[in-house]
């Protein structure tokens, strides 16, 4: 029998800073552009942490591993039977792996097996991780571990992060994207906007970013998508506050034969337990692995 989940669980809102704190920001980054900016990106790196109960109860319920991402432990949990088709469910920034456990039912009634994890530096995992890089990471781990993984399910930057690592490579036969952004470069500047930054302080946050990782400008081409190998699905509410409703657009446009989900009146993270949105990604995720199955040809077929 599954326990509970605590009962704030999912509708966590990540405030970065308090309306006082951006009036000085705003002001800061007038006087001392490059200096706020050094601090915008420390509090990009150093995510808010949710810890507690969460973790507990899906350690109640499911089977916990602990695995290790540049040198930190990782805390992930395994819900069905060995052998089905695994879903692997990825939370955003700031989040914890607990505010997606409302889907583990809705997946194992479906004859899925499911993995859930806390990304590094987040919930009960170690370390610190808060840039798209570190994101990438801690999917490939659970992915390097993790048998017979069909399918993943992931939120804003593990949405992003989820995107570009099948980009690179990492095979997956179908993606739900949920609030995800779809141009870092408008979400860099959406977010700037969010803090307070103004125009010289946010081209130095970017420039500091581009240092850690690759030109934003590569991250935005969203060329190489395996259109022709995974199915995708992108879910957006209509009143995001967090990531623009019009990023849902630009990666349907980039993505040939993808589908979409618009939704109204649950933002960046209430999204995650909307009874529709479940729904139709679990409905989504089965008729994309039959398609699958049914385009592969039998083993003697093969052998032939």
């Amino acid at each position: 029998m599954m326990k509970t989940l605590p009962k704030n669980s999912t509708t966590d809102r990540i405030e970065l800073l308090t309306p006082a704190q951006r009036r000085w920001v705003s002001l800061s980054a007038r006087l001392f552009p490059g200096w706020t900016a050094g601090k915008a990106e420390a509090l990009l790196l150093r995510p808010p942490r949710k810890r507690g109960r969460a973790g507990e109860v899906l350690s109640a319920w499911g089977q916990r591993e602990t695995l290790s991402v540049g040198g930190h432990a990782m805390a992930v949990w395994h819900f069905g039977e060995a052998g089905r088709r695994r879903v692997v469910l990825v939370h955003g920034w700031g989040g914890y792996g607990a505010q997606l456990a409302t889907w583990v039912p809705a997946l194992l009634a479906r004859g899925f097996a499911v993995s859930v994890f806390d990304q590094p530096g987040h919930g009960d995992s170690d370390g610190q991780a808060g840039i798209l890089p570190d994101f990438i990471a801690g999917l490939r781990a659970v992915m390097a571990v993790v048998p017979d993984v069909a399918a993943v399910v992931a939120h804003s930057m593990g949405a992003a992060s989820a995107l570009h690592a099948v980009r690179e490579g990492l095979p997956v036969d179908a993606l739900v994207l949920i609030g995800s952004p779809g141009s870092f470069d408008i979400h860099l500047e959406s977010l700037s906007r969010r803090v307070g930054l103004g125009r010289r302080a946010h081209h130095s946050l970017r420039g500091r970013l581009e240092r850690r990782y690759v030109p934003i400008v590569e991250m935005d081409a969203l060329r190489d998508l395996p259109v022709a190998r995974t199915r995708a699905l992108f879910v957006h509410d209509e009143d995001d506050s967090e990531v623009d409703f019009s990023h849902l657009a630009r990666l349907h446009a980039a993505w040939p034969g993808s589908e979409t989900m618009a939704t109204h009146g649950y933002g960046h993270h209430r999204i995650l337990r909307a009874p529709e949105v479940i729904a139709r990604s679990v409905d989504f995720l089965e008729e994309a692995l039959k398609q699958k199955n049914r385009g592969q040809p039998k083993e003697d077929e093969e052998a032939a």
